[in-house]
């Protein structure tokens, strides 16, 4: 029985006969692409200067040498077709040299083509798990840059600084009970919150001043959005801090109350929305609960809302949270704009020596949550709509208009 040429092109030879051997030109080909593979890939580096804004001076390559002819080719093509075949009639004249019996030969063969077997399978895995965990050192070097970006957002702190969850069932004593704990948790948590949120906008603000400026630049008022995307969702927060130049804090927290009040009539007139509000609960309850239905212009959506508000002699607060979860008064889930909440306190600025009252200043948070990606252009353009609420515009001039509605009023008195 002859042997085939073809078995012993495919196979690697055992032990001791490795200056047999020859390397196949496909393979060194594949290596090289290889390489040039991985020299493209973003290193970490690239990465962090990528999310910081930087651009990478990557160096010109060097001019390649003049491209073969295709004659050029075709000559070399059959010059190495040529020396694979001299090669491969000398390995199997060697094969049979050192194994003369065919059954010791075909054996030593087989064993051969599986030894190669398994090589490469162990070379696979080996390089697989390589760019696993190259994959995953890339990986873990993105999310340690976007915490360090200056684009960070903190919309998910105020998602559940000031979205309480709570949840109602049907039961009317049970229910005023936990209308009664929202509305205490509401007055005892949301003030500090406001306070700790705005103050970090305007930290971020002072560190994007000029250090070298002898002259301290007034920093209110202050307006910054952010966008953060979830996992299947996507929040919007705003956190707008700025002082009206008025002396009573009473007055200004009337006004706030005014302006939550008249929002359909608001929305309607300011962003082209229709909104109806509809009261779910009695007017003596500690806090009022609203069913807040928007169409038209945007997204539509329907939404119940716990409306809490408070008046001291240091400051006034204002908290408006989302119900999505009440038997009695069921909401549809299938709108991509799911709620929006809010935060508002108010607090005096004085004289340090005279203790008057100067100014009010205004602090308000707001947060849409969306259920559609960052990238969906039905979010961009109801952000578009919704921009003056983000950016206090609108409820600084419906304060404003209030006051001045109420000092054009005493001096008719």
């Amino acid at each position: 029985m002859s042997l085939r040429p073809t078995n012993v092109a495919l196979i690697e030879p055992q032990s001791g006969l490795d200056s047999f051997r020859s390397r196949r030109p496909e393979a060194a080909s594949t290596t090289q692409a290889t390489k040039k593979r991985r020299r493209g890939s973003l290193t970490n580096e690239d990465i962090i200067a990528a999310l910081k804004g930087a651009t990478s001076q990557r160096p010109q390559r060097v001019a390649n040498k003049a491209p073969l002819t295709a004659t050029q080719e075709l000559r070399l093509l059959r010059a190495q077709v040529e020396s694979m075949e001299d090669e491969l009639q000398g390995l199997q004249s060697k094969w049979t040299q050192q194994l003369p019996d065919k059954r010791v030969l075909a054996t030593a063969q087989h064993t051969a083509y599986k030894k190669r077997e398994v090589a490469i399978t162990e070379a696979a895995h080996i390089e697989l798990q390589e760019i696993v965990l190259q994959q995953q050192l890339m990986f873990a070097t993105l999310q340690a840059a976007i915490f360090r970006a200056p684009l960070h957002s903190n919309g998910l702190d105020i998602f559940k600084a000031l979205h309480f969850d709570t949840r109602f069932g049907t039961d009317p004593g049970e229910r005023a009970k936990v209308l009664v704990a929202h509305n205490e948790r509401s007055i005892a948590t949301v003030t500090s919150m406001m306070k700790r949120f705005t103050q970090m906008a305007v930290d971020k603000v002072q560190r994007l001043q000029d250090e070298e400026e002898l002259v301290c630049k007034p920093v209110l008022p202050v307006s910054h959005i952010d966008i953060t995307g979830c996992k299947d969702t996507t929040l919007v927060s705003s956190v707008f801090m700025s002082e009206i130049p008025h002396n009573s804090v009473e007055d200004v927290y009337a006004a706030a109350l005014a302006y939550h009040d008249a929002i359909p009539a608001i929305m309607k007139r300011h962003v082209g929305v229709n909104a109806t509000r509809t009261r779910l609960n009695g007017v003596n309850a500690p806090a009022a609960y609203w069913r807040l239905d928007l169409d038209g212009v945007g997204l539509p959506a329907t939404v119940n809302h716990i409306l809490c508000s408070e008046l001291t002699s240091s400051h006034g607060m204002i908290h408006m949270d989302a119900v999505i979860d009440d038997p009695l008064y069921p909401v549809s889930q299938d709108s991509p704009l799911e709620f929006g909440i809010s935060g508002l306190t108010i607090t005096p600025r004085k004289e340090p020596l005279t203790g008057r009252t100067v100014a009010v200043t205004l602090r308000w948070v707001v947060l849409y949550r969306y259920k559609l990606l960052p990238d969906d252009p039905a979010l961009r353009k109801d952000l578009e709509i919704i921009h003056p609420i983000l950016n206090g515009d609108l409820i600084t001039a419906s304060v404003c208009s209030y006051i001045r509605d109420l000092q054009q009023q005493s001096l008719h008195t």
